[in-house]
């Protein structure tokens, strides 16, 4: 190989590792396609794509149940539910159950922590109304 030869191939080796960071990066990146509603009582995710991560706090009284829809349609999506102090009150991937509650047992502010890779799916998590 001349030494004409070892350069071009150097090069030319160069530029596709450099594409290839590329597109890693642009297939990593953090986005979000869907709905997104997050309010005092409720957060709600209707993802079409989402990459990367997604919190919202509500807070709760002792007592109070949360009402949960979660199901991962595509990709992989997992939710956290963190208590004031940081104990997790519910930890999955929306595979198995897909409807379910969560009761609170101490008052305070509750983190909901979502992390998505390349997915898809759905997470409503409600306060459910109190019956009177």
């Amino acid at each position: 190989m001349t030494k004409k030869s070892k350069a071009v191939f150097i090069v030319l080796t160069l530029l596709i590792l450099a594409g290839a960071a590329v597109f890693l990066l642009c297939t990593n990146q953090e986005n979000f396609t869907g709905s997104r509603v997050k309010n005092p009582d409720a957060y709600l995710l209707d993802i079409e794509k989402m990459n990367g991560t997604d919190l919202h706090t509500l807070e709760l009284h002792e007592g109070d149940v949360l009402q949960i829809e979660f199901e991962t349609e595509k990709g992989e999506l997992y939710m956290e539910i963190k208590a004031p102090d940081g104990t997790a009150v519910y930890r999955g991937n929306g595979k198995e159950t897909t409807e379910f509650t969560v009761n609170i047992r101490e008052s305070g502010v509750y983190t909901v922590v979502v992390e998505a890779r390349h997915a898809k799916g759905t997470i409503h998590v409600r306060l459910e109304e109190e019956t009177t």
